[in-house]
């Protein structure tokens, strides 16, 4: 025992007192490695939008691009080209997005690896498609970070359609039903009613109805690249042209859009009902069944759900009225 005591503390004098032989450490600005900005400049260069960032970060698009304007200062250059909601990254942004792309990468495998190391088992990883992630704005994760503050909760942005090529590395994956592979083992979420609203000023917002016609004539927006294809599919299969439509970052950008009176918007019947309610947007009715979709979670049978992952999922299905 005295050895071992004797060799800490050899090993303690050769960090406290260095060699002057030794080199010295790299100066640096540790204000440039503030990991919340980064991850917050690194999905906004992703998702185009500050409004899209702070959805999936937790706050305001306002403090997203405070963070940023902090970050631009530090760096020295200019990260962001802002017009309007959208943004698009400088020269200088698309310079640093692959180096903080893997210092992001790596601390996420610190924390796993410190997670083996501690045998911790409150670290929870999951999944969530860009059309599926507007569950999540409902009270499910402040209800569930408030029963378990010391859980690492991590939510990974995950392409439509991506036929859960990350599942190996996540607890679960969260999307439309349609996309979940035939061999994982599924839990129903919610189901989802997209109708079309428009506001009571615009040329059709006192209509009523809408045909498939007008419809085609008007400017639509969607809240995600499957609604708008599933609207094709449905609602103009018969038309030789594709409608003029803008796809923007979720449903509340496409109702905020819609409350300008510039559009038709295919909306959530959740997200509609409030502006609805208060006569800021009208429910048109068509000519054919409204859209609806189905969400699921879905997850590899050959390895058991962590049961924090278990109460997530039962949080949202109580949420969402699924199973």
């Amino acid at each position: 025992m005295s050895v071992a005591k004797s060799q800490n503390r050899i090993m303690l004098s050769d960090i406290h007192h260095p060699e002057a032989s030794r080199p010295q450490p790299p100066e640096f600005d540790p204000r440039i490695f503030d990991l919340k900005r980064l991850q917050m400049f690194y999905i906004a260069v992703k998702e185009g939008t500050f409004a899209a960032a702070g959805q999936i970060v937790g706050v305001s698009p306002s403090a997203i691009s405070h963070a940023l304007k902090g970050l631009e200062e530090d760096v020295g250059y200019a990260l962001f080209k802002r017009s309007g909601p959208q943004v698009s990254p400088t020269a200088a942004a698309i310079q640093l997005l692959p180096f903080v792309e893997e210092l992001l990468q790596r601390v996420a495998s610190i924390r796993s690896e410190l997670a083996k190391i501690e045998g911790r088992e409150n670290s929870l990883v999951f999944g969530v498609s860009a059309s599926a992630r507007m569950l999540l704005a409902r009270p499910v994760m402040s209800a569930f970070c408030e029963c378990f503050p010391n859980a690492n909760l991590e939510v990974v942005l995950i392409p439509d359609g991506s036929g859960s090529q990350q599942v190996a590395k996540l607890d679960f994956e969260i999307g439309e039903s349609g996309c979940a592979p035939r061999e994982m083992v599924r839990r129903r979420l919610s189901v989802e009613v997209l109708r079309v609203y428009a506001a009571p000023f615009h040329d059709l917002g006192l209509n009523g109805k809408v045909t498939a016609e007008q419809m085609r004539r008007s400017l639509l927006v969607f809240p995600d690249r499957m609604a708008a294809d599933l609207a094709a599919s449905d609602f103009f299969k018969e038309q030789t042209r594709s409608p003029r439509h803008w796809i923007m970052p979720d449903a509340l950008a496409a109702r905020d859009l819609a409350l300008q009176g510039q559009c038709l918007a295919f909306l959530p019947e959740a997200i509609a009902a409030p502006c609805v309610a208060a006569g800021d947007l009208n429910l048109l009715k068509t000519t054919t069944r409204p859209l609806e979709r189905s969400y699921c979670a879905w997850w590899n049978s050959g390895r058991p759900l962590p049961w924090i992952a278990e109460v997530f999922l039962s949080l949202l299905a109580g949420e969402c009225g699924g199973d």
